[in-house]
Parts: C-alpha cells; structure tokens; sequence
C-alpha cells in the first residue's frame, strides 16, 4: 500500500449528513418529513443532536415519518 502525501481534503459538503443538516436548518418545530428507510432516520437523528434539535420518529406504512419537535 503506498501512502500519499500532501493531498488536501476535499469539502464534505456532499455528505448525507450535510443534506440532512440543510434539510433541518429549513424545518420549522412541527415539520415532518416522509423516508424510506429506518438508516435513513438514523442519519437524521444524528444531524438533528449535531445541530442541537430534537427529531422524533413514527413508521407510517413501510416507510418511516420524521418530525422536528424542538429547537
């Protein structure tokens, strides 16, 4: 295995998480959103606890409802 040297990171913009931090910087308290997988909630959540909010979680069907509950 080589090692590199010198090459700088790239942004992390692209990032699930950083969708759904944007996502979540949109949501007002009492916004939901509709997901297809329970990973996919767990992303949230972990986006949600970065910024300091509180996300809760109900299965709606096969999928999964997210809803913003506080600042």
């Amino acid at each position: 295995m080589k090692i590199d040297k010198g090459v700088p990171i790239t942004s992390s913009s692209n990032t699930r998480s950083g969708k759904w931090k944007n996502l979540l910087g949109q949501m007002e308290v009492g916004d939901s959103v509709l997901v297809d997988t329970k990973t996919e909630t767990m992303t949230i959540r972990a986006a949600a606890k970065g910024l300091e909010m509180k996300v809760t979680v109900r299965g709606e069907d096969d999928k999964f409802r997210v809803w913003r509950v506080e600042v």
